[in-house]
């Protein structure tokens, strides 16, 4: 017989001693310490179950009652009702009830109760309960309920969040109290928070439909979406009254200076890709646009509108026969220059039209 497997017999043969030592005890006991390589094969034995361990060890996995201290695990901590300390795991910390303290795993953290855990894995992290602190996770956390922050690689998802979701891609909550910071973000209720991203779908906020009139593009319509603090804009619009045809679309942003039941005023930042005269025009072709507008209700549903705006016009477009590069759309320019190959024009104009809820 080997060395190695001398040590292997004799580590099996204490395991199954130790952990027989209190076979005569159904009752929840507490131990300082406690070694396991998997279950029953432990210092607590058979009696894993019925045991809070301060200080554990899991070779491979373990299994408890409780932990209150300290548990390190190669691959899995498992805790039957609760947790109270710190645990690290290769794969996964499961507890089956109440969560307080730090986790961390390679894989994930599962908490079945209402936890105060600061949680950071390698893939998700996921409380069946309320959740006071923090989920990090490389791909995805997923709570009932969460006063803290949420933060993912991925997405976040929960029923309600006080605190801020912050996500790579998507958020998803039915109420937010707080902050949603991400690509998507999906929610039923913002109650006193806001949805920051590229779109933000709000069930009861800020939708609004518009139709325009302006000096660039002549005429153009808009939909807007999120909530009046912050909302997302996408718009197309064609320019007809000049030499020739152009068509754009964009996407911007905005905010509700003012908004009372009479009388608003909006801050909208805007960027077009400009087509000239064509299905597409494949250069750099953009104006960039800050409008600030006001509008007036005039029924519930209805409200006109008018502010000036102003105008970049960035162009890599080389209209056919000029040697220079630049966009004509623009009626006249307070700023008319040229870096390299690319067109600079930069004028003041207006805006006017009527919005519709």
């Amino acid at each position: 017989m080997t060395v190695m497997k001398q040590y292997i017999v004799v580590f099996i043969f204490l395991v199954i001693t130790i952990g027989s030592l209190g076979q005569q005890n159904d009752s929840i006991r507490e131990v300082p310490f406690q070694i396991t390589f998997v279950p029953p094969m432990g210092t607590n034995g058979i009696y894993a179950g019925k045991t809070i361990n301060w200080f554990s060890i899991n070779i491979i996995g373990g299994y408890a009652y409780g932990l209150t201290g300290v548990e390190f695990g190669s691959i899995t901590n498992i805790n039957s009702h609760f947790m109270h300390g710190v645990q690290f795991s290769g794969f996964a910390n499961i507890t089956n009830g109440k969560a307080n303290g730090v986790q961390f795993s390679g894989f994930s953290n599962i908490n079945n109760g209402n936890s105060e855990v600061i949680q950071f894995s390698g893939f998700a992290n996921i409380n069946n309960g309320i959740t006071s602190g923090l989920q990090s996770a490389g791909f995805g956390n997923l709570a009932r309920n969460i006063k803290g922050v949420q933060i993912a690689g991925f997405g976040n998802l929960a029923r309600n969040v006080k605190g801020a979701q912050i996500a790579g891609f998507i958020n998803v909550a039915k109420t937010i109290s707080g902050l949603q910071l991400g690509v998507l973000n999906i929610a039923d209720t913002v109650k006193n928070g806001i949805p920051i991203g590229v779109l933000s779908i709000v069930r009861n906020g800020y939708r609004e439909f518009e139709i325009g009139l302006s000096e660039g593009l002549n005429s153009y319509a808009s939909f807007k979406i999120g909530v009046t603090q912050f909302y997302n804009i996408f718009s197309i619009g064609i320019q007809y009254l000049s030499d020739r045809f152009r068509w754009g679309f964009g996407y911007g942003i905005g905010t509700h200076l003012t908004d009372s039941e009479s009388f608003k005023v909006n801050l909208e930042a805007m960027s077009y890709h400009i087509n000239e005269n064509r299905n597409w025009t494949n250069a750099y072709n953009d104006i960039q646009q800050l409008k600030l507008t006001f509008a007036r209700t005039l029924s519930d549903n209805i409200s006109i509108f008018a502010g000036p705006t102003l105008n970049l016009m960035i162009s890599d477009y080389l209209n056919p026969g000029q040697l220079r590069t630049g966009s004509c759309l623009a009626p006249y320019s307070i700023v008319n220059e040229w870096s390299n190959k690319t067109s600079l024009k930069g004028w003041a104009g207006f805006s006017a039209g009527i919005r519709i809820k």
